[in-house]
């Protein structure tokens, strides 16, 4: 088990280092830091259609979904049949996560042992997460509002889609992401097919005789987007200097009702990225105008 999850970068979240979970547990516990919210796709009944959602945590099940998390972590980390049998995991989680029976769609069973990340969960949790209940928000967005929530939901898969290039299957030349310009390259290949208007490097109108280039733009949502890079440590207050700049600058552009400003921290330099975020994403009043600013920070 333990060859299966070779060269996994960290991901930092909720008090834990992890390196072994997957991709799709890492972006929940990264929302749930970030949002106290995870997302799924669910089935809607009256639809008859699945629908994107969100699904809202309260604190203490933040936490709980966080010890459950870390016990499945320990569990992926050493080659044993049983959670039960490896120093670190709660008891109650190594109970059910033990006597987990996975069931199938067509109503068969798989016996324990079954540890999959539902069987680390507990029921609780489990049903929270993937059945409807009154926690449940249906996603459906229209307009400049739909085209927003894609920009952050590609914020959100950059993590995994970046670690996807890196480390590509053996024999296969990796897609390597290195730098801000890399990183711009890929939101668009992303973001493109739903915004058909996004551009990569847009002159920004000068102001006091200077003007800039913002990495990203769509005038029809509208919105700019930059990237920066952290490639050291000891950096990352830079950057920040550099956005409240570019803040005052973009404005000039027509498209700078949003501003997204989106940090890859590939040398883990930002010492609470999540208080970072809250404290730079806000509304703004520049040049009589009200401009959205919204900070996103992602690890590589």
């Amino acid at each position: 088990m333990v060859g299966d999850y070779y060269d996994r970068a960290p991901t930092e979240a909720l008090g834990h280092t992890f390196t072994h979970i997957p991709e799709h547990v890492r972006q929940d516990l990264e929302t749930l830091e970030r949002e106290c919210a995870v997302y799924s796709d669910h089935w809607i009944e009256e639809l008859g259609d699945f629908r994107h959602v969100r699904i809202d945590f309260t604190p203490e099940e933040r936490l709980e979904f966080a010890r459950r998390s870390w016990a499945y972590e320990l569990f992926l980390r050493v080659d044993v049949t049983w959670a039960s049998e490896v120093p670190g995991i709660d008891k109650d989680v190594a109970q059910d996560a033990d006597t987990y029976s996975l069931v199938h769609v067509d109503g068969s069973k798989t016996l324990p042992p079954c540890h999959c990340f539902a069987a680390f969960l507990g029921s609780y949790l489990e049903t929270l997460v993937c059945s409807r209940s009154e926690r449940e928000t249906i996603i459906s967005l229209k307009g400049q509002e739909a085209a927003l929530f894609e920009v952050r939901q590609a914020f959100r898969a950059l993590t995994a889609t970046m670690r996807s290039f890196n480390r590509r299957e053996k024999g296969l030349d990796p897609w390597t992401i290195t730098c801000e310009d890399d990183v711009r390259d890929l939101l668009y290949v992303m973001l493109r097919p739903r915004i058909l208007d996004l551009t990569k490097e847009a002159t920004v109108p000068p102001k006091a005789g200077t003007y800039k280039i913002a990495d990203l733009c769509s005038n029809a949502v509208p919105f700019l987007l930059e990237v920066k890079w952290i490639g050291r440590k000891g950096t990352w207050k830079k950057k920040i200097e550099e956005i409240y700049v570019d803040i005052q600058t973009y404005v000039t552009h027509p498209a700078s009702e949003t501003i997204f400003f989106l940090i890859v921290d590939d040398a883990r330099d930002i010492p609470d990225a999540r208080q970072l975020e809250q404290e730079l994403t806000s509304t703004q009043t520049i040049g009589g105008r009200e401009i959205d600013i919204v900070l996103f920070v992602c690890g590589t």
